[in-house]
């Protein structure tokens, strides 16, 4: 690949992160201390909302595998399509309830469940690139290394910017409507001008056997099951589960932990820069580590050590200089972790075809995307649900009680979480990497 392309695709997934990181962070805590909305209430709105549009995700991803390919591709126009359309609704689930008042928990629900199918317009596509811009291991380790230092870096400088901007303003409502809406212009951008500077090179259907390749992109629901039953497709699938349950339960509640047991939420910037310097030595290092130690044991070695730092917090109880390093390893943790996702997911995709003889990228992307709107739907209702049976009243000082819930929410369900990931994987893919290996094997080998 060039520079070019390989730039671009930075780009694109740059263009990808605002939408989701404002939401898992700053979302919650708008609703409530800006909007005027219970805690409980905004907690019921994103898991059924969530749980929702999650189930609209396997059609999608089946409707876009079907979609015709076209001289720029057959995801790039989607992409470019679905991150319009999405950044238009996005604009309403923040401000229509400040429009609307009246019906504001009504509009909240329409626009947030509304987002999920819109969002899926941008991301399925954009998740979808890798095993059809690159064949070759290495340049698909590159491209995942790629979107993992992206998927890390941008929401530390997101969340470096966001809170100086919050701040920097007489309300925060001023901060918030120039935080979105240059959210939304830094989207379209990145995202128009990264899609163009890709080319989709390989899609399964050569010109050797076009037409025989190509109706094996036609799969069928009952073909969906026996993918889902591959063990190496199932377990990648339930870590991610757990793992962005995980980082939203953390995201949703770090801004209550540092405004009101930290005491500043300008505290979240300094953290946010340390951070990233951790997500960028990671995202460098996975193809180096993942080729010595493998991909399974850097991706369980990585969620152990962030659950434990996050156990250490609450231990050592709660001062700035361990929040900077706590928030350094996750930060460092994430980069390994969301980097190795990427990458076993285009292995998958490329173990279904030799196994199944049929072109699932949009499948398994949108598969996915299920997986991570049921972790977003827990991981954004978990923090309001606990704070308020903690006792969580906005814009007051904290009892001791609520701020109890704060660190349960910000630490201890992590912890839980990326401790049980590690097991599990750990255990299942043991098993399934021999298979994966021969079938890697054969694709270099064709």
């Amino acid at each position: 690949m060039t520079l070019k392309e390989k730039a671009g695709f930075a780009l694109v997934n740059l263009g990808n992160i605002p939408v989701m990181t404002l939401l898992n962070t700053y979302l919650l805590i708008f609703y409530t201390d800006v909007v005027g909305i219970s805690p409980a209430t905004v907690a019921t709105l994103f898991l059924v909302s969530r749980l929702m549009d999650g189930l609209t995700d396997p059609i999608m991803g089946f409707l876009i595998d079907r979609f015709p390919k076209t001289k720029f591709g057959k995801y790039r126009p989607i992409l470019i399509l679905g991150t319009i359309i999405c950044c238009i609704n996005y604009l309403l689930v923040w401000f229509a309830p400040l429009l609307i008042p009246q019906a504001k928990v009504l509009v909240i629900a329409v626009s947030y469940l509304l987002l999920g199918v819109t969002f899926d317009m941008m991301d399925i596509p954009l998740n979808s690139l890798i095993p059809v811009l690159a064949k070759e291991d290495n340049q698909r380790n590159i491209l995942s290394s790629i979107k993992g230092v992206s998927y890390t870096v941008g929401p530390t400088l997101l969340n470096i910017i966001a809170p100086l901007t919050i701040a920097g303003f007489a309300s925060k409502l001023q901060g918030y409507i120039v935080l979105i809406t240059g959210t939304v212009i830094t989207v379209l951008f990145f995202t128009i001008v990264g899609a163009m500077s890709v080319k989709e090179k390989s899609d399964f259907d050569s010109a050797k056997d076009g037409e025989k390749q190509e109706g094996k992109t036609k799969y069928s629901f009952s073909d969906m099951v026996k993918i889902i039953k591959i063990p190496s497709v199932f377990t990648l699938f339930l870590s991610m589960l757990l793992v962005t349950a995980a980082n939203n339960i953390f995201s949703g509640s770090i801004l209550y932990y540092v405004t009101y047991i930290l005491g500043d939420e300008r505290v979240f910037s300094l953290a946010s820069l340390i951070g990233m310097l951790g997500a960028v030595i990671a995202g460098s290092l996975v193809p180096k580590l993942a080729k010595i130690y493998g991909k399974q044991k850097v991706y369980t070695i990585a969620l152990l050590m962030n659950g434990l730092i996050l156990l250490a917090v609450i231990v050592l109880n709660h001062n700035l200089l361990m929040f900077y390093l706590m928030y350094l390893v996750v930060q460092f943790g994430l980069g390994l972790i969301n980097t190795i996702q990427y990458s076993i997911s285009a292995e998958n995709v490329d173990l279904i075809h030799q196994e199944l003889g049929i072109q699932t990228a949009g499948l398994i992307a949108s598969l996915n995307s299920l997986i991570m709107k049921f972790a977003m739907a827990v991981g954004g209702a978990v923090p309001g649900f606990i704070l308020s049976i903690f006792g969580y009243v906005a814009n007051q000082s904290q009892t001791a009680r609520s701020n109890l819930g704060i660190v349960i929410a910000t630490f201890m369900i992590p912890f839980v979480l990326y401790v049980l990931t590690a097991i599990v994987f750990a255990a299942v893919m043991r098993k399934a990497k021999k298979k994966t290996l021969l079938v890697k094997k054969e694709i270099l080998t064709n």
